[in-house]
Parts: C-alpha cells; structure tokens; sequence
C-alpha cells in the first residue's frame, strides 16, 4: 500500500513537473503545427540528397521552395480500385520538377548539420529504472510532444550508415500523405527521411 502510495507521488509530481516544463518552454508538437501552417511544408531552403542502396551519394540540388507530394494514380483516390497504388513522390524544387521512387532522400532545412565524427555505438547499457510501461509509455509521449535531446542514426536501405543529426529539442511525426516518410522538427528545423533505416534514441543513453 505505501509503495502504491510513492509511485502514484512520483506520477503526479512528474506530470506536474512535465506542467511546468510546457509553460516555460512552450511544445515541440504545437510549434510544428505553426511551421507547416505557414506553408512550410518542407522548409524555407533546404539541401535534398540521394543516395542508392549502398550510401552512395547519387544526386544533391538544394532551392528555397521546395514541397513534396504524391504522385497520385486512381487506385490512391478510389479504395474500390483493383490497381496498386502510387508510392512516387513528386518533388518541387524553385518550380521544377522531380519524381522519385527507390532511392533513399533526406531533405535537410538549412541550418542543420549532419554531426561529424560520429561513431554509432554497437552496444548500449541502458540504466535501470522507470515504472509501469503504459505511464513510462505515457510519459515519453508527452515528453516527445515537448521536444525531446535526440540522436537520428540514418543508414541506407542495405544498413549501411549515412549521416547522424542531434538535437536538444526534437519533434517526430510521421506524415499521413506521404509514403515510407518520416518527419522530424530538430530545434525548429525541418528533417524528411525518405526509404531509409534508421534509428531515433533519447541521446541520454548513449552515455
């Protein structure tokens, strides 16, 4: 019973603790809202890579208007059709075209810097602690909302690293229109993964 009583302290002293932090700091999820409200959709003028199944660098073009859609075909508007639906992306760059289906891209906002350096750590020794999973669940989900100290680990399709970004404040939302596409608002910039592996760890336990 008393150890009932401590954890459901602990609870309420986070969430009020979590409260505060929204007050003060103001949250990752709404200011995102903001930024794709604003017609940026992509970002303001960001570099987009290509890079083939091996991590080679096949294509870069960067430009100030830059949005990314569907290609959209009949079986993507009619759930009725028979026929596949469309995974090609059409990307607009200053007004010009470009479509894409394969290759791994990442559309990175001017500003954010892949980390140089980097040496992906192959074993991690989280430390023990947390509570019952549906509020450790819970807690990481408001904390993510937030905006969260994280490290983006992206390799190519055959896992074969590419590039590394961290942030003190990272949002991560995955795009209802967008196909096998992940979006990340690092410190109020913009980062799409396109086909890619990767993975997003609380920078706190590579420590």
């Amino acid at each position: 019973m008393k150890t009932t009583r401590i954890k459901s302290s602990k609870l309420i002293l986070t969430l009020i603790m979590i409260a505060i932090i929204i007050s003060l700091t103001g949250c990752a999820a709404i200011r995102d809202k903001i930024k794709v409200m604003k017609g940026e959709l992509v970002g303001v003028h960001f570099e987009i890579t290509a890079y083939d199944h091996y991590a080679n660098k096949i294509l870069a073009l960067n430009g100030k208007k830059v949005t990314v859609g569907l290609l959209e075909n009949k079986a993507n508007i009619d759930s009725s059709s028979t026929g596949y639906q469309s995974g090609v992306l059409e990307i607009t760059i200053n007004g010009k075209q470009m479509f894409q289906v394969g290759n791994t891209v990442i559309f990175a906002e001017d500003g954010l810097d892949m980390v140089e350096d980097f040496e992906t750590p192959k074993d991690i020794a989280v430390d023990s602690g947390g509570g019952l999973v549906p509020i450790d669940r819970f807690i990481n989900d408001i904390k993510n909302k937030i905006g969260k100290k994280k490290t983006i680990i992206i390799s190519s399709q055959m896992g074969i690293p590419i590039a590394v970004y961290q942030g003190e404040r990272v949002y991560v939302t995955v795009p209802d229109d967008l196909p096998k596409m992940t979006r990340l608002n690092i410190d109020g910039k913009s980062l799409y993964i396109h086909r890619a592996n990767y993975l997003i760890l609380d920078t706190e336990m590579m420590k």
